[in-house]
């Protein structure tokens, strides 16, 4: 089949998995903005207090393994259920707030631990199983839904927050991602090819084990672990970072805007470059990417044009980095392991992120500049993308299902998709 024959054939999933995520947890970050706001100002919560949100959301990577497991035994559609019921209720629930913040935690603890569901280590195991040579470009299409509804809807919601209120932006949400959730559900095919559906056969510490066991995976979690370190600068510190080298104002405004940029850019641009190249060598640059732009940001040379390189590198490095990680995962392991593994390497990621904020916050504790954090976070991207290069050869990953048989099962041939 031609590569653009496995959209035409597989346009469906596709269609599936970029409805479920547009309309899954990763949407908040979007809504939120919007939201926020309006939160604060009804019923005074302080800052402080607000952002123990923060806290909150890393529980998304305690519940992450759990339900890739679960994915890979009974199939997305069933796991995905659970988000695309609970998300609209939290939302609902959100309206019928009466003050105390303690209900907007409860509820957002709720939302996290079935939004979780519709995460991509969850939906995108229907495109890595239906998608073979277009296989990178389609998963950059699916986990792009998310920025490209938040764009189009934010304005939208907040619209309708000046007009009628923010409880009635609240309904909307919820009602709207209860119509894409259930489109979604309806689109998504009969059955996964690869769901281990006789789960007796099915004994989670020979998975486990052989994941433990396979020197890929250990790459590939070094390599997740070293090269997201800067996260706690694009999410949090940009602006300020920026600001140290151009002041405050329109400057930072057009990085910024050149950074969301640079996400979209960099996802697809690396979606294709998969496909076509080997992918061992576009994962090293694109996780390498980063290392660049903090750099460049840490030296003296704080041009305007050396800065819009800067946010390009790590915008893009931010947007490739989903595709490169899920894309290598369905190329190095079995389908039936794959949101077991991606749900790891997911979680690894926030761990990363986290470890990140603490590191700077105790440098910001000796220094105020960033640039000490900055070059360290470059430094380790750069060996976190080495690391990707030693994905060149090996073997792809299998598990024995049949329980007479050895604990693990590796092809001898090199994987080709």
């Amino acid at each position: 089949m031609s590569y653009l024959g496995e959209l035409r054939t597989n346009w469906q999933p596709l269609a599936a998995a970029t409805a479920g995520l547009s309309a899954g947890l990763s949407l908040t970050a979007y809504t939120n903005a919007v939201m926020a706001p309006q939160f604060l100002a009804e019923f005074g919560w302080s800052r402080s207090q607000f952002a123990l949100t923060g806290v909150i959301a890393l529980l998304t990577f305690v519940f992450l393994p759990v339900y890739g497991r679960l994915t890979d035994l009974f199939g997305v559609r069933r796991i995905a259920i659970a988000g695309v019921i609970g998300l609209p209720a939290g939302w609902a629930a959100y309206a019928l707030m009466s003050g105390p913040i303690w209900q907007y935690f409860a509820i957002t603890i709720a939302m996290i631990g079935l939004g979780v569901a519709t995460t991509p280590a969850i939906y995108s195991r229907v495109v890595a199983t239906c998608f073979d040579k277009m296989r990178g470009l389609a998963l950059a299409i699916a986990i792009s839904g998310p920025p490209l509804l938040g764009a189009v809807g934010a304005p939208a919601v907040d619209a309708i927050n000046r007009t009628h209120g923010w409880r009635a932006g609240c309904l909307v949400i919820a009602a709207a991602i209860a119509v894409i959730g259930a489109l979604a559900l309806l689109l998504l095919p009969a059955e996964d090819p690869d769901v281990r559906r006789d789960r007796r056969s099915v004994k989670a510490g020979q998975d486990y084990r052989l994941i433990a066991r396979s020197p890929v995976f250990w790459i590939l979690l070094g390599g997740v672990l070293l090269c997201n370190l800067y996260h706690t600068i694009t999410t949090t510190q940009l602006g300020v970072v920026l600001g140290d080298s151009v002041g405050s104002g329109e400057a930072v405004a057009v990085l910024v805007s050149v950074f969301a940029g640079a996400v979209i850019v960099g996802r697809f641009v690396c979606g294709i470059a998969l496909d076509r190249l080997p992918p061992h060598l576009v994962a090293a640059v694109a996780m390498a990417l980063p290392g660049v732009g903090c750099l460049i940001i840490a030296t003296s040379w704080d041009t305007f044009t050396a800065l819009v390189v800067a946010v390009c590198c790590l915008g893009a490095a931010w947007g490739a980095e989903g595709d490169v990680i899920a894309y290598l995962v369905a190329r190095r392991f079995s389908l039936q392991i794959y949101s077991t593994v991606l749900s790891i390497l997911s979680a690894a990621i926030g761990v990363s992120s986290a470890l990140g904020a603490l590191i700077l916050s105790r440098t910001l504790q000796s220094s105020p500049s960033f640039n000490g954090f900055l070059i360290l976070a470059g430094i380790a991207a750069f060996v976190g993308g080495a690391l990707f290069l030693l994905l060149g050869r090996g073997r792809r990953v299998v598990p024995e299902t049949d329980d007479a048989a050895a604990d693990v099962a590796v092809e001898s041939a090199e994987p080709t998709g």
